[in-house]
């Protein structure tokens, strides 16, 4: 399901956590003496139709709270909980939140959920917002779904992005290129937790503007199979342009490479590549979860 989720979300659009946080759940309600921020109306039911397309975009709080539509519940799990990375996108592109029963994992829903006319000041503020959405999904999903979880640490195959013997060959981003690409081309895909904006092309083509190697990795992840972790030592914001081909999928004991067109690509076109290593990486275990309750 996580894979099918991923494939989605590419198609439409990174480790540091503490041993401790291994045993405490996280349930929101069950975290706070006072009452919980909350959406002031939430409505959640199931897509029987499969009318709609679930998208990267709706990552995204809207002007006035939050929209999914014919997703799994998995996505809202993904809307709620943030890894320690502080990437809302790692847990799903990397899928890395496990335990979804089989049969929620099937269903489709459409969401929307509104904030009160006094959360709207706060809402309006980037820096409260995102911090707002975390904590009223976590409410939500709690009080409709009885969802408690936890996050774990697990050991698993991954890549790390580094640079290539010779060096990078990267393009400091333009001034404004991520913003006028954005404008001009209404395909084009900002990555929530990322920085820059990409739009994909034929045969695995993607052109990256205003981009950390961050970001990179996170659109690495899905072909790669695993996840890719920046490595690089890189802080600046680039224009990357990049083959990505059609990669296999990465073996799970970690005796192979990606497909060789995005291995070589990598290497050619920008100058990094990408080395198997295992590493202690951060999930998200779902320990119980029940089908939405009537609004």
């Amino acid at each position: 399901m996580c894979r099918y989720l991923t494939s989605r979300i590419l198609a439409a659009m990174a480790n540091v956590a503490v041993a401790a946080m291994a045993s405490i759940p996280l349930n929101a309600c069950a975290q706070t003496a006072n009452k919980p921020i909350s959406f002031d109306v939430a409505a959640i039911h199931r897509n029987v139709d499969n009318i709609g397309y679930c998208s990267v975009d709706q990552f995204e709080p809207t002007q006035n709270g939050f929209h999914m539509t014919n997703c799994p519940l998995l996505m809202a799990v993904g809307a709620a909980y943030v890894p320690t990375t502080g990437n809302p996108l790692d847990y799903m592109v990397q899928q890395r939140i496990v335990g979804m029963p089989k049969e929620l994992s099937e269903e489709r829903y459409n969401l929307d959920a509104r904030i009160s006319d006094s959360d709207a000041a706060a809402w309006r503020d980037p820096a409260q917002r995102n911090a707002m959405l975390h904590a009223m999904m976590k409410t939500l999903l709690a009080e409709r779904c009885k969802l408690v979880v936890h996050r774990e640490m697990r050991e698993r195959p991954v890549y790390a992005l580094v640079v290539a013997n010779n060096g990078p060959k990267l393009k400091a981003a333009e001034r404004g290129q991520a913003e006028a690409i954005q404008a001009k081309h209404s395909d084009a895909v900002g990555v929530p937790g990322g920085s820059g904006v990409f739009l994909r092309g034929p045969n695995g083509h993607i052109d990256i503007y205003g981009a950390t190697t961050g970001t990179l990795a996170l659109l690495l992840s899905g072909p790669a199979g695993r996840p890719v972790i920046d490595k690089t030592g890189l802080t600046g914001l680039y224009d990357m342009h990049l083959d990505m081909g059609q990669a296999a999928l990465a073996p799970a004991d970690g005796s192979a490479i990606p497909g060789p067109s995005v291995f070589s690509s990598l290497q050619e076109q920008l100058g990094l590549k990408l080395e198997p290593r295992k590493e202690q990486v951060e999930y998200l275990v779902i320990d119980h979860i029940e089908p939405p309750s009537p609004n």
